[in-house]
Order: structure tokens, then sequence, then C-alpha cells
């Protein structure tokens, strides 16, 4: 018996996601409904893909479903640069700070200074610097942390993007619900960097940032999934 044209568990794939049969062959894209139950053989009520498709083609992005409607995901290079755009406001930001904080530094390497034109700094001032700039560390650690916090989790609660996404054109919503994320869920979302950071260091960075790049269907990064938020366009 014939199955009728519809959306279907995907035969390919699975995982939860469905796929457009047109009545003679399988669609080219797959989605996943959010919370739709999708048992072998059964349809899927969701609406078909958009008129004017080509026949077979599925949905017309490789955008998720949820609840019927897809998801305009941000791509993965639209949030790279928002938050490279990010680091330098966030840079600018902490240099004044960062500049008190290693000042005495600063001035204890000038006064050893040679004042004999062709004359090197004594070895001594400069190792004396490094240590000064190693014991700061932590100074400098908070200073980066207040600086990160204030800049994005009230930018992410009020308007559910940075200057940087702004720019770009994305946001922040929530899984659940296409809403901005509250106090808790921004400062898990910021907080979930800063620990990392703290335990693993860049390596910690490089993994959540790479983590959409392979992350079904919604393109988190680890800390949208501690938060539960993904990033959305505003501009399809």
């Amino acid at each position: 018996m014939a199955m009728e044209p519809g959306w279907y568990p995907d035969p390919f794939g699975g995982g939860g996601y469905v796929r457009w049969w047109d009545g003679e062959r399988w669609g080219q894209s797959a989605a996943a409904p959010a919370g739709v139950a999708t048992d072998p053989g059964s349809p899927v009520l969701l609406p078909p893909p958009a008129p004017g498709a080509a026949p077979g083609s599925g949905p017309t992005t490789d955008w998720p479903l949820l609840e019927g409607e897809q998801v305009p995901l941000a791509a993965w290079g639209q949030r790279a640069v928002a938050r490279i755009i990010d680091w330098i406001i966030e840079s600018v930001i902490s240099a004044p700070f960062i500049l008190w904080a290693l000042w005495p530094s600063f001035q204890r390497l000038s006064d050893a200074m040679p004042t004999t034109p062709g004359a090197t700094v004594p070895q001594t001032a400069v190792q004396q610097f490094f240590d000064d700039a190693v014991a700061a560390s932590a100074t400098l650690t908070v200073i980066s942390l207040v600086v990160t916090f204030v800049y994005q989790v009230p930018q992410n609660v009020f308007f559910g993007r940075t200057l940087g996404k702004r720019i770009l054109g994305i946001r922040i919503r929530m899984l659940a619900a296409d809403r901005h994320p509250g106090w808790l869920a921004a400062t898990v979302r910021w907080g979930t960097v800063a620990v990392g950071q703290l335990l693993l260091t860049s390596l910690f960075l490089v993994v959540d940032y790479l983590w959409p790049l392979w992350d079904k269907p919604w393109r988190q990064a680890l800390h949208d999934k501690a938060a539960r938020t993904i990033v959305v366009r505003t501009r399809v």
C-alpha cells in the first residue's frame, strides 16, 4: 500500500528527524520537530513544504522545525564575527582597568630604564615586570569577568543581543519560547564560558565556539545548551 504524501520519521537518519514524502520519493532535507512524536511508519502532522518548492525538495532550508514552523538559525560565521566584534568592544572597555592594575609595574620598569644612550635594560628589571604581571593575574581575571558580565548579560536580557549580534542581524532566544533570556538564563550562558575558561583555559573556548558546527538540530554552543538558548536570525 502506497504511503500518502506527508512528513514521516526519517528512514535514513532517525533520531527524531522527519522527512517529506511526496508520494513517490523522499525529500532532500530533514528536520526535527520539537515535542512531536515520530512513531515509525506514522505520518507527522506538520505543514507541507512551501508552495512553489520543487517536488521532493523537503524544507526550503536546513532550519529545524519548532511547533510546525521553521526556526531561522544563525549561521556559524555570523556568530563568530559577532563574537569577534564583542571581544574588541570588551577589550577596549577593559583596557583602562588593565592599565590601572599594571601601572605600578610599568612605573618600576620605567624607573629601571638606563639613562645612558645605548645601554640595555637590566634583565632583573624585565624579570620583575613579568613577575609583577603574574602576581596581578588574579586582578586581571576579575576585571575580565566583571567587564564581560556587565557588557553581555544586561544586553541579552533587555534586547536579546549584544552590539556584535545586532550588527550581524542575529539574536538570542529561549529554545522553549520565542523570548529573550531572563537574568538566570543570561547569567548561566555567560557563566558557562567564564567558568569553562577558568578551568580549561582557551581549550574550552575553542571547543565551545566550534560546537555549533556539528550540533544538530539547533546549532547550539555548549553555553547555549547550559542556558537552553538558541541563536536565530533577525534578518532572514
